[in-house]
């Protein structure tokens, strides 16, 4: 059984299955500017373990760098995700996970 989240208002909802890798924080700017906060938890799962579950579908994604895709919720505005092109593996917001405690950056 796959770990669940999603954004703030539920339309947005992802499982991921598989082993989470590198927890961590980031306070580089383009993390700051888009969650409005100092600082993010980051947690690293599979990509092909990720899927998008939610009455909302996939995420809307803003490309904030030249390989980087940034994934929010087109109704709450709740963040969720960060694609890197051709990068193996989905990074998800810690907060967005229906128990974050379980993943300690």
């Amino acid at each position: 059984m796959g770990k669940k989240g999603g954004c703030l208002c539920g339309s947005i909802r992802f499982t991921v299955e598989g082993k989470a890798s590198f927890p961590h924080l980031c306070s580089c700017t383009q993390c700051q500017k888009w969650s409005g906060a100092p600082t993010v938890a980051w947690v690293e799962f599979p990509l092909e373990g990720l899927s998008w579950d939610g009455p909302g579908g996939e995420p809307s994604f803003f490309q904030s760098s030249v390989k980087t895709r940034r994934g929010f919720c087109p109704v709450c505005g709740g963040t969720v995700c960060a694609l890197d092109e051709g990068y193996d593996k989905a990074s998800l917001t810690i907060a967005s996970f229906d128990e974050p405690s379980s993943l300690v950056p």
